[in-house]
């Protein structure tokens, strides 16, 4: 399963890992030392369950991605920065490149994007729910509300969802989060069928500087999502 843009410049190799919190193996023994240190100081357990999900899932796709058997998930350390978003780095082994991650989690389902050079990703996983006008009105471009409008009834809550979704991970590759105004980057979403995994579907944003930037999107098991990088990008699930 791969969606590829074609281009000149070489397209960078994106691993998706999803997973459920139900997956994550019990104790702190494929944690780093200092990952044990962040997690030993979320006291809410739902914040904990989360943060242990992402981290599992997004140690998976950093050793799919670089398709190394000797690294264990203990040999991964993944942190968040200032910015809060994360960063991943080999603590052992023969392999020694740029690690990009991006990590994602909604109702007990994570996601997490990898690839074994230098691109900034962002990934998201949204419940579909029903959202209010006023929702819209806050967070939408006019251009996407306008989309919302023309979109059946029925479909409202994916194409929504769809959109924040997208919204989420555009800020994520700029490293921003909900720092920035969700409306400074604008999501088209063509009209047309809903994406199943299998028949994941394009998408694009444009960011604040006018540059667009190409997605992918997909719905299953009553979820949307998306996974975006500033460069062309061929996608794969491991």
């Amino acid at each position: 399963m791969e969606a590829t843009i074609r281009t000149t410049v070489e397209p960078a190799v994106v691993t998706l890992v999803t997973g459920r919190a139900g997956e994550v193996p019990p104790g702190d023994r494929w944690l780093s030392p200092l990952e044990r240190s962040v997690e030993a100081k979320l006291r809410w357990p739902k914040r904990r369950s989360d943060w242990r999900l992402g981290r599992w899932v997004a140690k998976r796709a950093v050793i799919a991605c670089l398709q190394d058997e000797q690294i264990e998930p203990a040999d991964i350390e993944i942190l968040a920065q200032e910015s809060g978003a994360p960063a991943a780095r080999v603590l052992a082994g023969p392999v020694m490149v740029p690690v990009s991650v991006s990590i994602s989690h909604s109702d007990g389902v994570g996601l997490a994007a990898a690839a074994g050079c230098a691109i900034a990703l962002g990934c998201d996983v949204e419940r579909i729910e029903s959202r209010t006008e006023r929702f819209v009105a806050d967070y939408f471009t006019a251009a996407e509300r306008e989309r919302v409008a023309r979109t059946a009834p029925v479909d409202r809550p994916t194409v929504v969802t769809l959109i924040w979704s997208a919204k989420e991970a555009a800020l994520k590759v700029l490293g921003e989060g909900m720092r920035l105004d969700a409306r400074a980057v604008s999501v088209e979403v063509p009209m047309g069928p809903h994406a199943a995994w299998d028949q994941r579907s394009a998408f694009r944003v444009r960011l604040p500087d006018a540059r667009w930037i190409p997605g992918w999107w997909w719905v299953g098991d009553g979820f949307v999502w998306t996974i975006l990088g500033d460069r062309p990008a061929t996608i794969a699930l491991a």
